[in-house]
């Protein structure tokens, strides 16, 4: 096979040049779309995480939500226990002992007069406010009709009526005679005698074991 001859000066032959400008141009370019690849790759995991993690907080946030709804109903119960409490406990704290007016009338009454009739009532006990006087207490009436053997026996009954202190206002309705005793010379003197109550009693508290209220 014959040999082949490059008749060329070598002069004047081309000569392969690298153009390192552009080879750097290439790397550069290379670089950075595997920047930008694995820069994607780490924020795409780093955004699925922060995905997951909200999706966690809304499902928490959602079940405290719905612990926080259904302790509020139990709130408002609480709530509406004590506000009936604190009524029933007002009511009574404010009540008429009627038992301590009658027992402080037996006291002042004089050994020269019976009652005929004695009519005590009460009005309903209503929790102080602030714009009440509290010390007032529940106002009733009390009416009495008895007899004695004079003018000055019904007097008498009437200034000590007057040193009690839930009674009030005490006036003398009517006195005349009403009949001749058994023993001669002596007359029977009849008299009505109308009065206030008031409470001045101290104010005593229910305890809350006596207290049943059912909230709805």
């Amino acid at each position: 096979m014959a040999r082949r001859i490059n008749l060329i000066p070598r002069s004047e032959r081309p000569r392969t040049r690298t153009d390192w400008g552009l080879l750097a141009m290439v790397g550069l370019f290379i670089v950075v779309i595997f920047a930008l690849g694995f820069g994607y790759y780490i924020f795409s995991n780093v955004l699925d995480g922060r995905q997951q993690e909200l999706a966690d907080l809304q499902l928490q946030t959602a079940s405290l939500e719905r612990q926080v709804e259904a302790l509020q109903q139990y709130e408002r119960l609480a709530a509406q226990r004590e506000d009936v409490q604190a009524v029933v406990q007002g009511i009574y704290s404010n009540r008429t002992l009627l038992s301590g007016v009658l027992d402080a009338v037996s006291l002042v009454v004089p050994e020269n007069a019976w009652f005929q009739n004695l009519a005590l009532s009460a009005a309903d006990p209503v929790p102080a406010s602030d714009t009440a006087d509290a010390s007032a207490g529940s106002q009733g009436n009390i009416t009495i009709q008895g007899e004695t053997y004079s003018f000055e026996d019904v007097s008498r009954l009437i200034v000590r009526l007057q040193l009690v202190p839930s009674i009030k206002g005490v006036e003398l309705t009517s006195a005349n005679q009403v009949r001749e005793a058994t023993e001669p010379g002596v007359e029977i003197k009849g008299f009505s005698i109308g009065a206030s109550i008031l409470d001045k009693g101290p104010a005593s508290a229910l305890p809350l074991t006596e207290v049943e209220v059912q909230a709805q």
